[in-house]
């Protein structure tokens, strides 16, 4: 298939990454937008010579799916200078890695705002320009000719490049690969809204009042979600996001790219070295890493990125993969669009009043679609989690069962086993099979994936042999005749602790 035939036939593969348009040698593709407000691109026929770099080029028409034999090394960052941390998104991974690059002469290359508050990528190459890369921009950024840019300035020194994953997909499909000199960096994504929704925002409100900034993630009451526009006559207007009226539209999948509902470039695909965003839950998983100052998860694909996280000027702490995902599911599943999306599009293109289509969609009740779009996320990431947890299993050639008489509501002395047999038994699966209420429950130490096991000798033999357990160690303390002759009857080698 060509890109032509894509756009035509299945539109939302496109994700407007804009590598075709970096790579056609006769500049005869332009990123022009639809009635949304999306760019695709445009082939000039008077200038395309039919090369087909293109195509060639095309992230979504060259997709390889990833072969997933390990999760990615997961850690929890907060950077160690205060201002840098108040003044970032999260924790100020991002500042932390751009320094390192920036004060080897090296090229920074994020996305900013221009003077009318659109949003597009740029280059920074000193320390003090490095502000306005900082903080999210919950908008599709304009690519323009970033990556001939990039390619150029990785002749002669190292550049970071950060964005979404699909913008950093686009990047190595550009340069045919990767570059020992790059370090790609994208972002924990919820899906990129319509510049033309922002724009159109953005502007409407720069009427009332000539706009200073803009901060989708202020920290004036801490680390959280929480949009402030500053104006030049010193007033200010601030909302949390799910209730400001441009945000709500973008957080409930209304106003995302087509693309976003079947993205294909989540982390464990490898789009990047690293991917960064914020630590949601942390409080649950690693309390201590906890700031209000804001805290990145961060997930580690690469050897080089590892090099350079390791680099840091951060505070960091290893966390369990499915700990840091639990709280972040856009890590791994795409966004689920609103049932309203194309009534809204078509209201919003059609209306000479933007801003009152806007608010009608805003003030609509929306629980049940909301309800229903949050249910069927949280099917996609347990069936992603499920489907990511089998592949690793059979990576495993030794399988640990243990069996224990903590009941499976100490969360506190379950994880203390688990990290104990982690350490113990690096490489392994590890199976903890405790007793809640009435029934077995089993919790897998790499995915943290819990799951009822019949007590009875044959569904105990078919979930070892499902689960190709190897050995057995056992607290001697389970209050069950069953289990005890399972545990002499099973053939498996059996050790006390």
């Amino acid at each position: 298939m060509k890109i032509e035939e894509m756009i035509t036939a299945k539109r939302a593969d496109c994700s407007g990454c804009a590598a075709c348009a970096n790579i056609c040698p006769k500049n005869a593709i332009t990123m022009t937008r639809d009635a949304e407000g999306f760019a695709y691109p445009k082939i000039n026929p008077d200038l395309c010579i039919k090369c087909g770099r293109c195509d060639a080029t095309c992230p979504a028409l060259n997709f390889q799916k990833a072969i997933i034999n390990a999760l990615p090394a997961t850690f929890v960052a907060t950077y160690q200078n205060d201002k840098i941390l108040r003044h970032s998104s999260a924790g100020g991974v991002f500042t932390a890695l751009s320094e390192i690059i920036l004060r080897d002469g090296g090229v920074v290359f994020g996305v900013a705002f221009d003077k009318n508050w659109h949003v597009f990528h740029t280059a920074v190459r000193t320390l003090d320009e490095l502000e306005k890369l900082r903080g999210s921009k919950y908008v599709q950024s304009q690519i323009g000719d970033v990556y001939r840019q990039v390619k150029d300035a990785l002749n002669s020194t190292k550049v970071l490049f950060s964005g979404t994953p699909c913008q950093c997909a686009g990047l190595k499909h550009f340069l045919g690969g990767d570059n020992e000199n790059l370090l790609t960096v994208d972002i924990i994504c919820h899906g990129t809204p319509s510049p033309a929704v922002w724009e159109f925002y953005i502007g409407k409100l720069g009427q009332r009042n000539e706009i200073a900034h803009v901060n989708f993630r202020s920290k004036r009451n801490g680390w959280g979600s929480r949009t402030e526009i500053n104006f030049f006559d010193r007033a200010y207007y601030a909302s949390q996001n799910s209730q400001e009226l441009y945000c709500k539209l973008f957080l409930r999948g209304l106003s995302e790219r087509p693309s976003c509902e079947s993205c294909k470039f989540k982390i464990l695909n490898g789009q990047s070295d690293l991917t960064i965003g914020d630590a949601w839950g942390v409080k649950n998983f690693a309390p201590e890493m906890f700031d209000n100052r804001g805290t990145s998860v961060v997930f580690v694909h690469t050897p080089k990125g590892a090099d350079f996280f390791g680099k840091a000027d951060l505070k960091t702490q290893p966390v369990k993969f499915a700990n840091a995902v639990r709280s972040n599911i856009h890590a791994m599943v795409p966004t689920t669009a609103d049932s309203r999306r194309k009534d809204f599009f078509a209201d919003f293109a059609k209306s000479a009043d933007k801003f009152a289509v806007m608010e009608k969609y805003y003030y609509q009740n929306d629980d049940d679609i909301r309800k229903a779009a949050s249910a069927q996320q949280s099917r996609n990431f347990r069936q992603t989690l499920n489907d990511v947890a089998a592949q690793i299993r059979k990576t495993f050639k030794r399988n640990i069962l243990v069996v224990t008489s903590i009941p499976a509501a100490d969360a506190v002395a379950k994880k203390s086993l688990l990290n104990q047999f982690e350490s113990d038994f690096p490489g392994c699966g590890v199976y903890i099979l405790q007793r809640a209420d009435a029934k077995l429950v089993c919790t897998e130490n790499f995915s943290l994936i819990a799951f009822d096991v019949k007590e009875d000798n044959d569904a105990l033999n078919d979930f070892a042999k499902k689960y190709n357990v190897t050995e057995i160690f056992s607290d001697n303390q389970f209050d069950s005749p069953v289990m005890s002759e399972w545990l002499k009857a099973c053939g498996l080698p059996v050790k006390f602790f």
